[in-house]
């Protein structure tokens, strides 16, 4: 795991919440703390779907919600006056994004050694970092992967001016 400070507070929060460039993560989970705790579960209930919104999308075929989705439900939660005590977000990259990682860094590893690419935004005490982490299913020592991964979060925030170190 990688943890990258973010020092760009206010603009990194108009990133995840009020653009598209994280829409392609899954959302996996949410807690908040505010006046009261809130903990949300990104896993799908399809039975709230109906056959229409399985046609317009993949979510029949997904285990948790597309951050498209869910940044409105959890953006609800956490705007007004003041900021949050604490906020912890976990996205998980999709299948396709992983597997072009895979390809990028010529890794030896397949998809099935993979159980998830994950972000997990921390903001407390007002400080925010995203640490970048990858759940193996089984025991490797290569590194490769996870360095790249990082590399790319990092290059996506610098290249919507967003300061991290």
């Amino acid at each position: 795991m990688q943890a990258i400070n973010i020092l760009d507070i206010k603009p990194f929060m108009q990133l995840l919440f009020q653009t598209t460039i994280l829409d392609n993560y899954q959302f996996v989970s949410a807690s908040i703390l505010t006046d009261m705790s809130y903990n949300l579960d990104g896993h799908i209930n399809h039975a709230f779907f109906n056959e229409d919104d399985f046609v317009t999308s993949d979510i029949n075929t997904q285990t948790y919600l597309p951050w498209s989705i869910a940044k409105e439900k959890v953006f609800l939660l956490i705007k007004g006056k003041k900021t949050p005590s604490q906020l912890k977000i976990v996205l998980k990259v999709n299948e396709e994004n992983t597997l072009q990682l895979l390809n990028t860094t010529k890794s030896a590893l397949n998809p099935n050694d993979i159980d998830g690419m994950f972000l997990n935004i921390i903001f407390q005490e007002k400080d925010l970092n995203v640490i970048c982490g990858i759940s193996y299913q089984i025991f490797t020592m290569e590194k490769a992967l996870e360095s790249e991964f990082t590399d790319q979060i990092i290059q996506l925030f610098k290249a919507n001016n967003i300061t991290c170190e």
